[in-house]
């Protein structure tokens, strides 16, 4: 996972209000693990179920990531987006492990296309198409460590949807399983 040099931005989070061209508020940088009850103000979440979804199993649930902003646009040619997410500060979570996000969801979807008896790089090979992750510099609660960024481009609405419906089930499910045979293969 290659470092990201704009970091989307923002470094310090929660990160202020800003105005969109017409003029209406983004929130931007809202932490849904502590403010459940702001989710409604995050206006892109109109457009997607899924990515609505997302936001709310990741931060409403006790879990071992929280989301930090994202977005959602219908273009005349594709769908794209972000999601910003990192490890929740009260976890240890070492900066080799953030980075290997990225493999951990080839992982995951080589056991998907298994399961579903695909190729075995089927899906990897559609997600490398569609998905970007890159990781950026993070600090909030007293604490410096690294967020993830996955950008996503697709042509269809539903192939930007079935990337917001793995990611979450990724993020709140899988990982969360399989997070120490994960860290154990790493470290051996």
């Amino acid at each position: 996972m290659e470092k990201r040099l704009d970091n989307n931005g923002y470094i310090d989070f929660p990160f202020p209000a800003t105005r969109n061209e017409d003029g209406s508020l983004n929130p931007c940088g809202i932490d849904l693990t502590l403010q459940t009850d702001r989710i409604d103000e995050i206006a892109v979440l109109a457009h997607s179920a899924n990515l609505r979804r997302l936001l709310e199993e990741i931060n409403l649930q006790d879990g071992l990531f929280m989301t930090l902003a994202c977005d959602w646009q219908q273009r005349d040619d594709a769908v794209c987006g972000f999601v910003d997410f990192a490890f929740r500060p009260e976890l240890p979570a070492a900066q080799p492990e953030t980075l290997a996000l990225d493999q951990a969801f080839a992982h995951y979807l080589r056991e998907q296309a298994a399961q579903h008896k695909m190729e075995p790089d089927a899906l990897i090979n559609y997600a490398r198409c569609v998905l970007d992750w890159g990781w950026s510099p993070l600090r909030q609660r007293a604490r410096e460590y690294e967020k993830v960024t996955v950008m996503y481009y697709c042509q269809q609405r539903d192939e930007a949807e079935w990337c917001l419906d793995h990611l979450r089930h990724f993020l709140v499910s899988w990982y969360p399983a399989c997070r120490h045979t994960l860290l154990a293969s790493q470290a051996g």
